[in-house]
């Protein structure tokens, strides 16, 4: 039988937001669960999966560092979109069971943790949402309830015992699509496109203000800049940073002034907002 449907990687298990997402994106795609991210990263490099769906950014936790650390060190892919995808969490359990202690991803938790302090209920880590809203299905725990999606608690058997539980309604999280290829850059791009990098700075002093000029002379927003350890360099960083495509010739002169002052440049991709 000849595989029509294209294979795309998600971390989590079935029922995740990232699957959510990724179906959101592709309707008639294969989605192929992977426990963490950089086994997702691996299948992509490997050609087993087309593309990746993966989390880069929550409006309430920050930023999802594992994913922005793979592409660091997985040159030979890009990013091709991004999509914002409302998360609304649920409480799952089985009806007439006053839950005591709910498990979900720490992220989850910690979106929800004044709801759940309000309700008595204590918070316990476990690795995944929707892999929690499995192992409650599975292994009946009296007292215990699990934070995922609808989604999960129908895929599993479970009832939504209260519903939009996050402390804040304007929770959402961004997503990137990640593909094998040479990155995009901004001068192929079109206004309104967003771009993505990581660089370390040239190690003298003024670096970092000498990089970052290099986007204020030419007008080009920034929308994000963290920094990250650089391994064995103790107190050396690398930054990661994404800007608005205005005008692209702009935002080209721009990268290119970055690369004549900075340490190292990695370009992630020139891309859209696919919905």
């Amino acid at each position: 039988m000849i595989e029509t449907q294209t294979a795309v990687a998600y971390q989590g298990e079935p029922g995740a937001y990232s699957e959510e997402a990724l179906l959101r994106l592709y309707p008639d795609a294969r989605p192929v669960p992977c426990r963490t991210f950089a086994r997702a990263f691996d299948a992509l490099t490997a050609g087993e999966v087309t593309r990746a769906v993966l989390p880069v950014e929550n409006s309430l936790g920050g930023i999802v560092q594992e994913v922005n650390d793979e592409l660091w060190r997985k040159p030979a892919l890009r990013v091709v979109g991004e999509m914002v995808h409302p998360i609304k969490h649920c409480l799952l359990g089985r009806a007439r069971e006053r839950p005591v202690r709910a498990i979900s991803h720490p992220q989850a938790l910690a979106q929800c943790a004044g709801w759940l302090k309000s309700h008595g209920i204590e918070p316990v880590p476990f690795h995944d949402t929707a892999g929690a809203a499995r192992q409650l299905a599975e292994w009946r725990q009296p007292g215990t309830a699990a934070i995922a999606s609808a989604t999960a608690a129908t895929r599993y058997g479970l009832d939504v015992l209260a519903r939009d539980i996050q402390d804040d309604d304007s929770n959402r999280t961004r997503f990137l699509v990640v593909e094998r290829g040479e990155p995009v850059r901004p001068e192929a791009g079109a206004a309104g496109w967003k771009c993505s990098l990581a660089f370390v700075g040239a190690h003298r002093p003024g670096g970092l203000v000498e990089a970052l000029k290099a986007f204020s002379e030419q007008g080009v927003s920034l929308t994000r800049l963290d920094s990250r350890p650089l391994p064995d360099q103790p107190f050396n960083y690398k930054f990661y940073l994404d800007f608005e495509i205005g005008a692209p010739e702009s935002a080209a002169a721009a990268l290119r002034a970055l690369e004549d002052v900075a340490a190292e440049v990695r370009l992630f991709g020139a891309y859209a907002a696919l919905t």
